[in-house]
């Protein structure tokens, strides 16, 4: 419906969505509405060729996949769930590009970052020269009364250089961003290395804010 592009006008940065891709047409519905001059196409994303991605020269990939095959409260079956497929297909396609983005980011719940989905993300970013960071970000950083976490994957095109980090994080995001969003000491924003260890430290966080707010919501 339109939640990557909202975020991506209201961050600043200028940019221009060269397509928008959902097979739910309700859901398409709501984007031409919200985006009344952004391209929407209601196709399944599987039929999509690798050609046809490059003829886009799109700088940034922005990318949800469903969250059903990953979420804690699911049966967890990742790559095997056939909701996984359309994300896996646009992997796959990942070498063969002639234009690849810039920039890939990607979103979904707290659990695809113990998936094999997400191994063989990292494992396909690398071999085609992306530098990788990922993040378990919740709402309540940013002022939003929500405690739900959300990975993050950010991904940078570094063709002959080193992949195996992005700059830092101070480098990459304004004070202002910082200041908004602190690095909380059960580290919430994980880089790479310690993304598991970090992880559940901030469930455990997360639960016990969680756990807190019901209570004084009771009270």
């Amino acid at each position: 419906i339109g939640g990557m592009h909202f975020a991506a006008k209201a961050c600043g940065v200028p940019c221009e969505v060269a397509s928008a891709f959902d097979i739910n047409p309700i859901a398409n519905d709501v984007y031409r509405h919200n985006f009344k001059d952004t391209a929407v196409s209601s196709r399944n994303i599987e039929s999509i060729s690798a050609e046809e991605l490059d003829n886009y020269r799109a700088d940034v990939f922005l990318m949800s996949p469903p969250c059903q095959p990953y979420t804690r409260q699911g049966l967890q079956a990742g790559s095997s769930d056939p909701r996984s497929r359309s994300f896996l297909v646009l992997l796959d396609a990942l070498p063969n590009l002639q234009n690849p983005p810039r920039y890939i980011l990607i979103e979904n719940v707290k659990g695809f970052d113990t998936s094999e989905t997400r191994a063989e993300t990292i494992r396909v970013l690398h071999s085609c020269s992306y530098a990788v960071e990922e993040y378990l970000v919740s709402p309540r950083q940013c002022g939003i009364p929500n405690s739900r976490l959300r990975y993050y994957l950010l991904a940078t095109h570094v063709p002959g250089g080193d992949t195996g980090t992005l700059p830092s994080l101070d480098a990459a995001l304004s004070q202002d961003v910082l200041i908004t969003l602190p690095v909380l000491s059960s580290g919430l924003l994980a880089s790479s290395a310690t993304l598991r260890h970090a992880s559940q430290s901030v469930a455990a966080s997360t639960a016990a804010e969680a756990s807190g707010e019901e209570r004084s919501a009771a009270a």
